[in-house]
């Protein structure tokens, strides 16, 4: 018997990404679904015949801005399998990209064939494996074909300045995407045996001679455009598939 979607859950680090997809759902906050000690926020409503949650990271209080990178994510995407139980959970946000691989501003990717950690330098058998993650992704070959967007492997790391150790780790897997969330959430969603898919919108091309936060915040607006795009259209397709059909 084949599982069908019916739960889906988005996680968000960055909240002006999150505002456009939230108000086009109509979502609602519901502030008595997540611990009440973590800064996270949850949004629910249903959409054709999906219930939705997006679940924000929230805001550090003491410096006013979003709390980002895998510490958040990990804790974020726990709370999102253990409370609200979903099929499927999508980590959407932006991203580095890169122009050799084909990407420029707004590209959108659906994570393929595995998670890495790209700044995780340990050099010690077992543990370097361990390190750099290697979590499988969902096969979202035919969902990629029906959106009509590119697929490629998610790289995460805690930093978006660029590192020579950082890119040389990212071009050994041939990612296409450099961002700071989805394999966190990524070994969350393997230990609840959840299927991530990552959906990742390009604000700046790391491969270009350029400063990445300045390019982040330039092209933010535009690639969130792009990210609230696809995303639309993914909520509206995965009904026709099961959580079998993600299978790898």
């Amino acid at each position: 018997m084949k599982t069908e979607i019916k739960s889906v859950v988005i996680l968000v680090a960055v909240e002006d990404e999150a505002l456009p997809l939230i108000e086009f759902l109509g979502l609602k906050e519901n502030t008595a679904i997540l611990h009440p000690k973590l800064p996270m926020r949850c949004f629910q409503g249903t959409h054709n015949s999906l219930a939705l949650s997006v679940v924000l990271s929230g805001k550090d209080e003491r410096h006013h801005v979003d709390y980002i990178g895998s510490e958040a994510a990990a804790i974020m995407a726990y709370e999102a399998v253990t409370k609200l139980n979903p099929d499927v959970m999508i980590s959407a946000g932006t991203a580095g990209g890169f122009a050799e691989q084909g990407a420029d501003i707004g590209t959108v990717y659906l994570s393929d064939e595995y998670y890495v950690y790209h700044d995780r330098h340990v050099p010690i058998p077992g543990y370097h494996e361990s390190a750099i993650g290697l979590y499988r992704a969902p096969n979202v070959k035919a969902l990629a074909t029906k959106l009509g967007v590119s697929t490629g492997i998610v790289s995460t790391g805690s930093s978006l300045k660029k590192s020579a150790d950082d890119i040389m780790t990212i071009n050994s897997h041939s990612a296409v995407a450099k961002e700071m969330e989805a394999a966190a959430e990524a070994w969350i969603g393997q230990l609840f045996s959840v299927p991530l898919i990552a959906v990742k919108s390009i604000t700046n091309l790391v491969d270009h001679d350029n400063a990445s936060e300045e390019e982040f915040i330039k092209n933010l607006s535009y690639a969130s455009e792009r990210l609230t795009e696809v995303l639309i259209q993914l909520i509206d397709t995965l009904p026709e598939f099961c959580v079998e059909d993600l299978a790898r």
